[in-house]
């Protein structure tokens, strides 16, 4: 079989069996490394969010977490299964704004685990 020479590989791509622990403490293996993503870690540098600047979210509007949903429910796959057919309006809510605790807590447990890296 011929080999392929017209495909670009990017040190990102450099990657070891994930069965092989030895091979992921090599040091040396993480100098090399990749400008794919520059351009996007540059413009995380122009521009934070200020979770306390109100034209991001205004925390002083009243939300009744036992009333109101945190997002769409057509957006909960949840609500059209027979759980959801169970579930009264106030089920259904508390049940789509736990889910939307869930996925938030693990985005940011997720992106503490980036900033400890």
């Amino acid at each position: 079989m011929a080999e392929l020479t017209n495909i670009t590989k990017d040190p990102a791509y450099n990657a070891v069996d994930p069965t092989d622990f030895a091979s992921m403490m090599e040091v040396n293996r993480y100098n090399d490394r990749t400008t794919a993503f520059d351009k996007i870690i540059s413009a995380t540098h122009d521009h934070f969010w200020d979770p306390l600047d109100k034209k991001y979210i205004d925390f002083t509007e009243p939300f009744d977490m036992e009333k109101d949903y945190m997002v769409d429910p057509a957006l909960m796959t949840e609500l059209r299964t027979a759980v959801g057919d169970k579930l009264d309006e106030r089920g259904k809510i508390k049940l789509t704004n736990l889910n939307v605790h869930w996925s938030f807590s693990s985005i940011l447990h997720g992106e503490q685990g980036a900033l400890s890296l």
